[in-house]
């Protein structure tokens, strides 16, 4: 999660410090892929782990996502074509055939797939990783496969998965980071340690890792497509809040920055020099407040409706700089099955406060409110607690590491209010519903249904849609399920960002991607 931090006047002192001009670097044109050089970029949390089925957070993907490939992936982003990245397209598989009843796959594999060592990737590999995936206790993803009753490698280049029920989604898992192949030798070699020793299949392998500080990834020469990546290696620093590193990318120590401090964005919106470099990207994300509504005063609907009405979800707009959009719920613009005529709820405290009388908190209430550090967290923290402390809740703000968030949030035990976000894994409503409100996503460890909300209607309307495989039937149910949610209110419904990220006029055929954000597999660099 990254946010606000400082004002619009200070960081432009700070940039005005920096005491050069704050226009782009000259750059020649660049229309052909130029092979060599480093991209160096940077994050303001850390990644946590390279193990594929426990790196769940947006950070750990980048570089999960970088090392490791799947059967099927996505297209490149092109922003001349509205849409494109969404396209499911053949990876490590060459092609893939689906039975009438949508229980059986098959996969066939590329010849002469191989790891970044030269190891043959067979059949087998993709069976030891699924089956890791459905079987280990700490697995985030157990319950994307758990409609997969078996995965079999007949022979060396050919993968069979069957499940129980059919769903309509279930290829968008096969390109999820999890659903790549691991060899069982390589499993028993490094143990635990899969965390910082990958076994790479993807486009880049790590080179280096010193942990909290930076992640050197370098070009896999094994890679299937050996016309990529263009570049030699990635660096990326972890820990930079994003002013520093807007900072040190107009300082030319960064080729590429993203989640743009407000200002900053502003500004370059005002720049005609910069603004062809600036990618205003619609996120495939929602973010608000989660609460644990087995915990008192969460269990009442009226008190969480109220908290909705309390929030000023216009301000917090305004407060990120215009670059986000109001939500009413999980679904972000342009998901389908999202019902566009359904109207966030407006900002009105007469009727919050009226809501908690009627719930029996005619003086409001206190609880804690936790939120992570750095960027806009903190900022917007303190907006929440002035809107709510309009109707009588006080709110006493504990902030987090990230790390320490996942694990408080996650738990039932742990913290029953606080900041919540969601980011696709694969563009399909099943994947924000499923995951975030299903009674079978409540864990007593890393849940990620975080509310721990359980409804039997609820789970009987995303079973029914899990497995329509009549569109249009789909998006009525998904709209349903839409509908229930805003009114049992769970979160405080907020925004849905917009993904922000600036590139030095010398970085080429780079667009962010609608699902993984950041792969630099398709750019190149002129200088």
């Amino acid at each position: 999660m990254r946010w606000i931090r400082k004002s619009a006047g200070s960081l432009l002192v700070l940039i005005a410090a920096c005491g050069r001009d704050l226009g782009p670097v000259s750059a020649p044109p660049s229309s052909t892929p130029v092979r060599g050089g480093t991209i160096r970029w940077a994050t303001n949390q850390q990644v946590r782990t390279l193990d594929p089925d426990i790196g769940n957070d947006e950070v750990s993907i980048y570089v999960i996502h970088s090392v490791y490939d799947t059967l099927v992936g996505y297209e490149p982003s092109d922003p001349s074509r509205r849409g494109s990245g969404l396209k499911l397209v053949p990876h490590l598989a060459t092609s893939w055939t689906v039975s009438p009843d949508h229980l059986d796959y098959v996969f066939t594999l590329r010849d002469g797939i191989a790891y970044e060592d030269g190891t043959r990737i067979v059949a087998a590999d993709f069976k030891t990783s699924l089956d890791r995936a459905i079987n280990l206790k700490r697995s985030a993803f157990a319950s994307y496969v758990g409609d997969v009753v078996s995965v079999a490698a007949p022979d060396d280049t050919h993968v069979e998965i069957k499940l129980s029920k059919p769903y309509a989604g279930f290829l968008y898992v096969m390109a999820m980071p999890f659903a790549t192949p691991i060899p069982a030798s390589h499993l028993t070699a490094v143990g635990d340690q899969l965390r910082r020793e990958p076994l790479a299949s993807g486009a880049w392998r790590l080179a280096g890792w010193d942990e909290g500080q930076q992640v050197v990834l370098e070009r896999n020469p094994h890679y299937w497509d050996p016309t990529r990546p263009y570049l030699d290696r990635q660096i990326l620093l972890e820990n930079i809040p994003s002013d520093t590193a807007y900072l040190m990318f107009e300082q030319g120590e960064l080729d590429t920055v993203d989640r743009l401090p407000s200002p900053v964005y502003v500004w370059i919106q005002e720049r005609d020099d910069w603004k062809p470099y600036l990618h205003d990207v619609g996120g495939m994300n929602v973010y608000g407040e989660r609460m644990n509504v087995r915990v008192k005063p969460f269990d009442d609907v009226r008190v969480r409706r109220a908290l909705n009405y309390a929030v000023n979800k216009e301000h917090i707009v305004k407060l990120l700089g215009g670059g986000a959009t109001i939500s009413h719920g999980l679904l972000p613009p342009g998901m389908v099955g999202r019902d566009d005529a359904l109207a966030p709820y407006p900002h009105d405290p007469e009727k919050a406060r009226a809501l908690l009388r009627e719930a029996g908190y005619p003086d409001g209430f206190e609880t804690e409110y936790v939120t992570t550090k750095g960027d806009d967290a903190e900022k917007l923290a303190l907006s929440v607690q002035a809107d709510l402390a309009e109707v009588g809740v006080k709110l006493k703000i504990r902030i987090m590491s990230f790390a320490a968030y996942l694990s408080e949030s996650g738990s039932p035990k742990g913290v029953a209010f606080s900041i919540d976000s969601w980011l696709e894994d694969y563009p399909d409503a099943s994947d924000f519903f499923d995951v975030k409100f299903a009674t079978s996503s409540i864990s007593d460890e890393n849940s990620n249904n975080d509310c721990f909300y359980s409804n039997p209607k609820l789970d009987a309307m995303i079973e029914q849609a899990r497995f329509e495989l009549d569109d249009a039937k789909r998006v009525e149910e998904y709209k349903a399920i839409e509908r229930l949610l805003y009114d049992e209110a769970p979160w405080i419904w907020e925004y849905h960002r917009h993904f922000l990220e600036v590139t030095q006029p010398y970085v080429h055929g780079y667009e962010p991607h609608p699902v993984w954000l950041r792969d630099y597999t398709d750019a190149w660099i002129s200088r």
